[in-house]
């Protein structure tokens, strides 16, 4: 239910604001590893000495001062939070480390398998030994400490003990990507974090269902931008201007491929999607969906800009950015919410994205004017999507949405419209596919 499903995500953004630190210190880490000559191994020690020492800092000092703010969700749930939150500051740190090896999207797929665990772990607490709430947080908890070793695999060397000056290096960096993390986790859940304190944890809950089932959308993105500052960085520090752009350029038009169509498709069905889904408690929130699926397309753009600047080696610009966008999505939140309640929150979150993107495109025109931001990819998606919701919305309007048949339907010949449309326009979307078929054959 709503209230359940909220105290999870109340105690899963307590911990992805409170490991920014750990995770902080291991985009730091990260950005050295990309640059040519760095030692790889003392890297992989640093960030492991970080993820050790934070929650032996953090941990006691929320402890007291979870005391004197009793009784709220943290109270019910502290020693859940604790396992999750050590759990969480070494799969951060070890993820970051992977994405900077040349196998980057390893990392995503530590993350995939990372939820193949999750889901049935949670259903083992939750349904079976009644855990509730707690449940989702163990399941999670577990799920993350049996990825690790997958992650610290994939990575493939031993970690070292840190040099003075390599400690300093990445210290460097880290005084910037540290509180960026903050700044970013603090924007990004600012939302769960308003509806809480203002609301209950029942909205909590409905708000982030349609989170949830727009999370599809970051995949390419994710991917890309992961991959995208250590590329950047590594052609930074060859002075290797032209293959910065290009990576760039490809990481621009296609880091919104799937969240486009699913924000079409989402348009076309809002209501139906999260009652069908998730059921009749969430219904007339359909809105909300239609707003956070926006606001994926707009950040999977954004994302990779920031991802650019960080590999130019110019993370106080981000820091500078997330601030002004942070306090805006603040104030903004706050004074809708009080306003217009859910749907609120949602409209501040899209308006602090679209100024967000706006700067950081002007930045990186400044440093990168030879990168189109909207290239012919991204235009044939957002000519298809268009499309699509047309031939959705004429559809669902015909034959409604009573049961998962009709939605799988509707769902299904949307996706056909979308990559078929996308197909017989784009020729770099072609080039794409044969490239990826040609891949899957040839392994």
């Amino acid at each position: 239910g709503p209230s359940g499903y909220g105290s999870f995500y109340v105690i899963l953004t307590l911990v992805n604001v409170l490991d920014n630190p750990v995770t902080g210190w291991g985009i730091a880490c990260k950005k050295r590893i990309s640059e040519t000559g760095f030692p790889t191994e003392e890297a992989l020690g640093s960030g492991l000495i970080g993820a050790v020492l934070l929650p032996l800092v953090m941990l006691p000092v929320v402890y007291v001062v979870n005391l004197f703010l009793e009784p709220n969700a943290l109270s019910e749930l502290f020693i859940p939070f604790s396992v999750l939150f050590v759990v969480i500051c070494f799969f951060a740190v070890t993820n970051r480390v992977l994405s900077a090896r040349s196998n980057f999207s390893s990392a995503e797929w530590a993350d995939t398998l990372r939820s193949m665990f999750t889901t049935p772990l949670q259903l083992l607490f939750v349904v079976f030994l009644g855990f509730g709430a707690a449940g989702m947080v163990y399941g999670l908890a577990i799920a993350t400490l049996l990825t690790v070793p997958y992650v610290l695999y994939r990575i493939g060397i031993r970690p070292a003990r840190p040099s003075r000056d390599s400690l300093s290096s990445i210290a460097s960096y880290a005084k910037f990507s540290i509180p960026n993390g903050f700044i970013g986790t603090t924007k990004s859940r600012m939302d769960i974090l308003l509806l809480w304190a203002l609301i209950s944890r029942s909205a909590v809950g409905k708000y982030q269902v349609s989170m949830q089932l727009t999370m599809a959308g970051t995949f390419i993105g994710g991917v890309a931008s992961m991959g995208l500052m250590a590329r950047v960085s590594e052609y930074w520090s060859q002075d290797d201007t032209p293959a910065i752009v290009n990576d760039v350029r490809n990481s621009v038009g296609y880091a919104s491929i799937l969240a486009i169509p699913i924000f079409f498709g989402a348009a076309a069905m809002p209501n139906d999607l999260l009652v069908t889904v998730f059921g009749a408690e969430y219904s007339g929130v359909g809105t909300v969906l239609v707003g956070l699926a926006l606001y994926r397309l707009i950040a999977q753009q954004s994302s990779q800009l920031k991802s650019t600047i960080g590999g130019l080696d110019r993370p106080d610009i981000n820091t500078q950015i997330g601030f002004l966008v942070l306090i805006l999505n603040v104030g903004l939140g706050y004074v809708l919410l009080l306003e217009y309640g859910i749907l609120g929150v949602v409209v501040a979150t899209v308006i602090s994205e679209v100024v967000q993107y706006t700067i950081l495109a002007l930045v990186i025109k400044q440093e990168l004017p030879e990168v189109p931001l909207f290239s012919r990819p991204l235009q044939h998606q957002l000519l298809v999507g268009a499309v699509m919701f047309l031939v959705v919305d004429r559809l669902h309007a015909i034959i409604g949405v009573s049961w998962w048949g009709e939605l799988l339907v509707l769902i299904g010949v949307g996706g056909v419209v979308y990559f078929s449309g996308l197909t017989a326009i784009s020729e770099s979307f072609r080039a794409t596919v044969r490239g990826v078929l040609s891949d899957v054959r040839g392994g």
